[in-house]
């Protein structure tokens, strides 16, 4: 039953009719059906797409009250969309608060926050957040390790570039020839350390 709850109130959003989404989802109640937190998902995900994150966020204060526990699934929404508009910093604080509440990060949450500290060039900080992932026992995707090292060249962090690349290659992960000529071309028009660094990056081929 939530499930067609949920359709509905997809439909309805699709529509620009979140206010009437939100009535049914409360309406469900009185039908005997006790909303989930896919329910409020579709809510959450409305907001954001269409750039309300701060109302977005009142939704995750509402389903506290309500004694939902919001889940990874729920905070990746978040998380998803203020890395989209350049806000990493605060979609890191909201990973951080999943954590104290006992909410473990999928790889889905690590991805998006490398990727999120990649797009407005925080390369230090996407790389602090590279460790706790491979800590957790996940991995990027190779476009996401290529951003960061590329990032990691441009910021003339050699030994960050080679510890990007040692992990990638115990994971067997490798550039193709096309991405290599990228980074050696990068690491050339870099100052300081760029010999030694394209020296690594070679060795790497």
């Amino acid at each position: 039953m939530q499930s067609q709850y949920s359709l509905l109130m997809e439909g309805l959003c699709s529509l620009g009719k979140h206010k009437e989404a939100k009535k049914m989802m409360f309406d469900m109640e009185y039908q005997g059906c006790k909303p989930r937190l896919v329910n409020y998902g579709v809510l959450m995900n409305d907001l954001a797409k269409r750039g309300m994150i701060e109302e977005a966020k009142a939704l995750i204060l509402e389903m506290k009250k309500r004694r939902f526990k919001p889940d990874v699934v729920t905070h990746n929404i978040l998380i998803n969309y203020l890395c989209k508009e350049g806000r990493a910093s605060e979609a890191y604080k909201i990973l951080v608060d999943m954590q104290v509440q006992g909410c473990e990060p999928n790889a889905a949450t690590y991805r998006m926050m490398v990727d999120g500290f990649c797009r407005v060039e925080e390369f230090e900080e996407g790389l602090k957040v590279l460790n706790a992932m491979l800590m957790s026992k996940h991995c990027p995707r190779l476009e996401t390790f290529f951003c960061l090292v590329r990032g990691l060249i441009k910021c003339g962090k050699v030994n960050d570039v080679c510890f990007v690349l040692d992990e990638m290659e115990k994971k067997k992960m490798r550039f193709d020839l096309e991405s290599w000529e990228v980074l050696v071309r990068d690491a050339c028009g870099e100052d300081g350390g760029a010999s030694g660094l394209v020296t690594e990056l070679i060795s790497a081929l």
